[in-house]
């Protein structure tokens, strides 16, 4: 379903309970307190009214900084109510990662650090998933500076495939990380790798994502973007 259909259906709400719904009105078909909102739907019913402000997302919302004054507004009028439809799910992702901030360079290179010191102490099982997490954050940084979306919804393999049809990654290394999320993967849910995993072998997956996360991070800098 697109924009269209979704905005035409909250539309259609509105008209299926009485309202008479005019759709992104002009300056002069708001009530005289709201000529200069910006809202997608005004509603009349007898002596009651609404403003519906329609957003594509959360972050539309949250980038919206006339919703609270929009609200506050009409609210203080007799018989009128201010509110706002968000026509996407939130994504799930999204919601569990509210209020983090994306690893900067030295992040990253702080996260690899540890990764390779918990490998020397023979905690090599933990230090792929740290390794792993800052190659994520090094491919999201990588996509981004070649004009690409990237963020919290993007899923790591669609990234691997994104970085490899773009030629940032060969061959070899697109199979090796493959694999590498393989065993990230047994480890963070509760398995057990195989017995023909060793530590040593471990210890060379942190090795390859070390290696790899810090070249796409040092490739998205503006000055070897710019060479």
């Amino acid at each position: 379903m697109d924009f269209e259909q979704e905005f035409n259906q909250v539309a259609q709400a509105y008209r299926s309970q009485g309202y008479d719904v005019i759709v992104r009105p002009a300056p002069d078909e708001l009530p005289p307190f709201a000529k200069d909102f910006h809202v997608e739907i005004v509603g009349r019913r007898g002596t009651e009214g609404v403003l519906v402000a329609i957003k594509k997302n959360r972050d539309e919302v949250a980038a919206d900084g006339n919703m609270q004054r929009y609200a506050e507004i009409t609210g203080s009028q007799p018989g009128w109510r201010f509110d706002f439809a968000i026509l996407e799910s939130e994504n799930p992702r999204a919601r569990e990662m509210r209020g983090a901030t994306e690893f900067s360079n030295e992040d990253i290179s702080q996260s690899l650090h540890q990764a390779e010191q918990l490998t020397r102490t023979g905690f090599s099982r933990l230090a792929v998933v740290a390794a792993w997490a800052s190659l994520e954050a090094a491919m999201r940084m990588r996509l981004r500076a070649s004009g690409q979306e990237a963020g919290w919804g993007s899923m790591p393999r669609q990234m691997l495939k994104e970085l490899y049809s773009a030629g940032l990654l060969s061959p070899e290394e697109f199979h090796r990380v493959e694999l590498a999320s393989q065993l990230r993967n047994q480890i963070v849910h509760g398995f057990s790798s195989q017995p023909a995993e060793s530590e040593t072998a471990d210890a060379a997956v942190v090795q390859l994502l070390s290696d790899i996360a810090r070249r796409l991070a040092r490739e998205s800098q503006p000055e070897r973007q710019s060479a």
